[in-house]
Formats: structure tokens, sequence, C-alpha cells
């Protein structure tokens, strides 16, 4: 009912507004607008897929709403008033005030509903390995060995009978092919470490099971967003050319939302829980604009606090296990077999937190000047300084960290900018841009606390963590020099015909090493013409070509062929390095090449209405170290507008999408 009172409230201002108009002598001015009506939503199944943002209701009903426009003009005074509610999470109040011109502000006060995706995760069960009484048919016995001569007997079932057929309802641990006959088995049976046979080899596909568990099965998740701010400017009249601005606002989300989790090591179990959401950001501004002849400087501070005063969301992790290795009777008695890398945590360590939002503080400065120069042109210049410092800290017990300053983890941001323009002639104007930036984000000291060993007996290749002696340094991916250049061109062609053409450089350098430098060359043309009085017209295509864009080096392919891998895959100590260290190919999801094209008409019979037809493509692709892909997007479509009446028109419209996706990659059963 907040929203409902705050409504009233507006009301209520503008009927005490009245009797001021009406008695002042002099100029005055008065005008109100009243709409009043009933709002409803019905809806079923999901109601975020028709409502995801509110425009009418939150929820399935039917709510009176109303609409005010007042506005007020009495001897240099102007009060304007714009007032909408339609329930207590959609509605829109604003108004402005002017005194005398010397001081201006601006309110707003406004309520928004988002609702928000329930993944239920059931498809994640597709990945589950089918229990050893799930094969049908007679077993094939076959014998491992090791170099001392101990041996182990494994069960093969045939692959290629009906049940035995991979699908997502059926995902064995383990596909095992005879390497003299071609035949394929498949087997839940895991090989111990140093056995093999050398007739046959062992791909693991589905020991690591995938499973997902919807914790919050019944649970709604949504954010209410609401804001207030306002602006406001002061002329003083013994500084006409100085102009001081003021600024604030406040948002808070207040909600649910569903945050996902895992535990890896070895089931990956996927789980979805309620976050609580409270969020809190408050935005202070100050600032001055002084015109001063030809020269106009503008500078802007800006303080901005964020705060999460929610919890965050708690889980049990599931209990670590190495590839290969048995649980033990009791976990918390040792038997561990620990992975190449090092465990930080597992149930033992009891509820801990995660998917946690950490507060922050950011401030600005903003410095904009611009010079009027002869001849029609004009010279723009701008700085910007930034600091973020977020509040993230470490985890007593598992991992702490070390910032710049001791504490927070901080970043800067420095751009300086720059534009002239100049006209040529009548039908000519030239403008050259540039921008340089820099983002310095920390580098940071990561010290470990690794879960000791107790007790047991320890496979080979493995080794007995210690907890202080683990650190390691994140090198930052943000830090970055970028570097843009533009000249971009307008030439009137002909009466109602105009050109545009540019060109774009940009270089990013990342501070990271193993990033590397990424380089884009853009170029540009656009054509903008009306032939007759009721035909327009647009089109503009753009290429770019980039060099070394963001990528993920020797991210995927491990080298099967050349690769000493023992006679099963993930199924030991050293699976870390023998599979993972070994990857060749690059990855990442930025073309290198990509072209932009659009185009459209518009047809203009009657002031009645209007045909528009349109259509966008975009191709993109990327020519790997290992493969290639390439995205290609076409999106025509159609719009008819129609005025019958004044106060009353329509559109009607029709957008096509077509987009098709090719690369040389496919994804295999996901292992763990």
């Amino acid at each position: 009912m907040k929203g409902y009172r705050l409504w009233l409230a507006g009301m209520a201002a503008s009927i005490l507004l009245v009797p001021l108009a009406a008695v002042a002598d002099g100029d005055k001015s008065f005008s109100a607008n009243l709409e009043s009506g009933a709002a409803a939503l019905t809806s079923t199944d999901d109601i975020k897929k028709v409502n995801e943002y509110s425009s009418l209701r939150t929820k399935n009903g039917v709510n009176p709403y109303g609409k005010v426009d007042l506005s007020v003009h009495q001897r240099g005074i102007v009060f304007d008033g714009d007032f909408r509610y339609l329930d207590s999470r959609d509605q829109d109040h604003s108004a402005s005030l002017d005194l005398m011109r010397v001081f201006k502000t601006d309110f707003s006060y406004s309520v928004l509903n988002h609702w928000l995706d329930h993944d239920r995760m059931q498809y994640l069960d597709a990945a589950i390995p089918a229990a050893p009484s799930a094969f049908s048919g007679a077993a094939t016995p076959i014998t491992l060995s090791n170099s001392a001569g101990l041996t182990q007997t494994v069960n093969l079932f045939t692959s290629n009978s009906t049940t035995n057929t991979l699908n997502p309802n059926f995902v064995p641990a383990f596909l095992v092919k005879n390497k003299v006959t071609g035949a394929t088995y498949v087997t839940n049976t895991a090989p111990l470490v140093g056995y093999g046979n050398a007739a046959y080899s062992f791909q693991q596909i589905g020991r690591a099971s995938v499973y997902g568990e919807d914790l919050t099965p019944s649970a709604v998740f949504g954010v209410k967003r609401t804001e207030w701010s306002s602006k406001s400017d002061l002329t003083i009249p013994q500084l006409p050319n100085v102009t001081f601005h003021f600024g604030y606002r406040n948002e808070d989300r207040n909600g649910l939302k569903q945050s996902i989790g895992m535990s890896k090591c070895t089931s990956c179990h996927v789980t979805g829980q309620s976050k609580v959401i409270n969020e809190n950001t408050r935005d202070i501004s100050a600032g001055a604009t002084g015109r001063f002849g030809l020269l106009t400087i503008d500078y802007t501070y800006l303080n901005r606090q964020f705060r999460e005063n929610a919890p965050p969301p708690t889980r049990y992790y599931d209990p670590a296990l190495s590839p290969g290795a048995a649980a033990p009777a009791t976990y918390n008695t040792g038997g561990y077999a620990f992975f190449d890398n090092r465990l930080l945590y597992d149930y033992r360590d009891g509820l801990l937190r995660y998917d946690e939002t950490p507060d922050s503080k950011k401030e600005s400065h903003v410095v904009k000047a611009k010079v009027d120069l002869p001849g029609a042109a004009s010279l723009m210049g701008s700085y910007v300084r930034a600091t973020v410092d977020s509040g993230k800290t470490g985890e007593a017990g598992i991992f702490s960290f070390n910032g710049s300053n001791g504490v927070t983890l901080h970043t800067t941001y420095d751009a300086y900018g720059g534009r002239l323009t100049s006209t040529f002639g009548k039908d000519l104007t030239v403008t050259l841009r540039g921008r340089s930036e820099r983002i310095s984000n920390d580098d940071v000291t990561i010290a470990f606390s690794t879960i000791a060993n107790a007790t047991g007996t320890q496979p080979p290749n493995n080794f007995v963590p210690d907890p202080n002696s683990l650190l390691a340094t994140r090198y930052s991916a943000l830090s970055r020099d970028t570097i843009t250049a533009g000249l971009d061109a307008v030439y009137r062609v002909a009466l109602r015909t105009t050109l545009r053409l540019g060109y774009e450089y940009q270089m990013l350098d990342r501070h990271d090493g193993q990033l590397g430098t990424t380089t884009s060359h853009k170029v540009s043309a656009g054509l903008m013409t009306r032939p007759g009085s009721t035909v327009s017209a647009r089109a503009a295509i753009d290429y770019q070509v980039i060099d070394n864009p963001y990528q993920n080096v020797n991210a995927a392919l491990t080298n099967f062929t050349t690769n000493t891998l023992g006679s099963t895959v993930g199924n030991g100590a050293t699976y870390g390095v023998s599979l993972y260290d070994q990857r060749t190919a690059n990855l990442t999801n930025q073309p290198d090449k990509v072209v932009n094209g659009k185009l459209s008409a518009t047809w203009t019979p009657s002031a009645r209405y209007a045909i528009t037809g349109m259509y966008t493509l975009k191709a993109e692709e990327n020519q790997l170290n290992k493969s290639s892909w390439s995205q290609t997007t076409h999106g025509p479509g159609l719009s008819f507008w129609y005025a019958p009446t004044n106060v009353v028109s329509m559109t009607v419209s029709y957008n096509y999408l077509n987009q098709k996706s090719g690369t040389a990659y496919c994804q295999g059963w996901y292992d763990g």
C-alpha cells in the first residue's frame, strides 16, 4: 500500500495547488488532467513469459489505477507533475519546479517488478551413469593385469543392443573398444590404477556423474526495484555564466533470485536454492557548468555506495574424492586420494557461503570542455577519473588475499577523449575523434588453506598438502590500455540525400601477457535518402577485422595419438597432467571478422498510414589455430502503422529471425 499512499499524496498536492492558481494575480496558468480506470491481467502457465517486466499488474487480477498530469505557471514559478499508479510494484511519479530560472529541480519516484527465471535443472539428470543392472545381454569378461602380475576381471556388455545404446537416459561409465576386431562395449567397472589389457582401450564418459537438485521447487523468483532521484540546477544572478548542479539517487532492489551452486570431485552435484536480495545503491553528485564566451567547461563529481544487506546463501559440499578412488567407510577418518591439484574444502567444513555480492564504493571525476572555433568548427575534450573499491574478503580457513592496500580490491579508470568537428562549405562535415583509456586492477596474492591429509595410504604420485605452502598470484584480466581513433564524414550528395563514411581503429593491450593485444579496424558506410515526398530509405554497412580477439589459450583438444596416456582415460593419479595439461586448441566466443548490414524503406502515401520494410544481416567468423566457427544472422521484418483518427493509432509488425552457426567442435559427454 505504500505506492497507493504516494499516489494519493500526489492527488492531495494537486488539490492544494488549485487555490494558488485561482487567487493569484497577474500572469497565471493552471491545467490538470485526471484519468482513472481499471487494469486487469490474466495469464496461465509462467507469468514471466508474457509479463517479465510488469506493465499493468504483477499478478493475475483486477485493480483500479489512476493518472494525474498537473501544470501550474505563475509569475515565473513553474510546477509540472505526472503521477501514475497501477499497483504497488508498478508506479511512476515525477515532478519539476522552476523558480524564476534561478533554481530548477526534478524529482522522480518509480517502482518496477522483474520476474526472474526458475531453473528446475531436470535436464542435468541425463548424465547420471546407468547402474550395472541396467545392462542387457550376456557379459563378456576380460582380464586386466599390472606389472606385478596381479589381475582384475572386468565384465563388458555389447553397446549395440536396444538398451545399451547411448542416449540421455543411458550413460555408462566407460566405453571399451577391442583394438583388434573393432568391437565396442560398455561397462561401469573402473580399471584399477596400473591395470590394463593391450587389446582393449577404455574411454571414461560417465563415472563422474552430473545431476541437478532444485532445493526450492515452489519458490517464485523476482526483484522489485524502487528508485528515488532528484536533479537540481542553481544559477546565482550575480554569476550568470555559472550553473551549479546537484544530484541524488537511491535505488533499492528487494526480492528473491535463484542461486546455483555446484559440488565437484567427483560428482558434479548442481543445486539451486533461494537467495535473498536486499541491495541498496546511493549516488550523490555535484558539479558546475561555466560558459565563458567561446569556451564551455563542465565538471561532475559522483560518489556511489553499494550495499548488500542480505546474508549470502550457504551450502554443504559433497565429500571429495579423486578419480579412481573408492569412498572410505567414514569420510572423516582419512583414506582420501588427492588430486594433482589441491582441495580447499568439502562437507567437513560445514555450511559455506557462496554466490556473495560484495559491497563497493565508487568515486568519479568528469571534466568536459568545448571550444567553438571559427568557420563552424568545434573542439571538445574530456577527462574521466574513477576509482572502485570492492569489499570482497576471503573466507577463514579456506583462502585469504592481499590487495594493493592490504584489504580491499582496488580498480582505477583514467580516460582522455577529444573530438574535432569542422564543416567545409554547406555539404561536408568531418569529425576526427580519439580516446585513450587505462584500467588498473589489482594483481592479488591468494593464500589457500588446503585440506590436510589425516591418515590412510596414498596412491602413487600423490602428496600430502601443506596448508602453509600454497600461494598463487591472480593476475588481473581487467587491467588494460585501450586506444581508439576514428574519422567520420557526412556529405550531402544531393537534395534530401546524405552519405556517411567512417573508419575506426582500436588497440586493446591487456597487461597480463598471456592474454595478448587485440587490434581492430572497422570501416562503415551509410546512405539516407528521400527521393519523393512519400518514400524514404536508409542503408548502412560496416566491416570489421579483429586481430587476436580475447581467447582461452590451450583450452581444448588433447592429442590422444601422441600422448602417453595409459590404458584408461580419466582414471588415475595424473589425470590433470596427462589430459588437461596437454590441450592444444584455442577457444573464444569472439569473432575476428564481422559484417553488419541494415536496410529499411518507408512508404507514407497518406498522413493516416505508413508501411516500413527492414532487413538486417550479421555475418561473423573466426579462424582459430585448430578449428573455425561462423555465425550468420538474417532478420527481415515488416511494419504497418495506421491512425484512423487524430487520437487513435495502431501498429502491426512482423519480424523473422534466422541464425545459423557452424563449428568444427562437438561436445562430448560431460565427464566431471
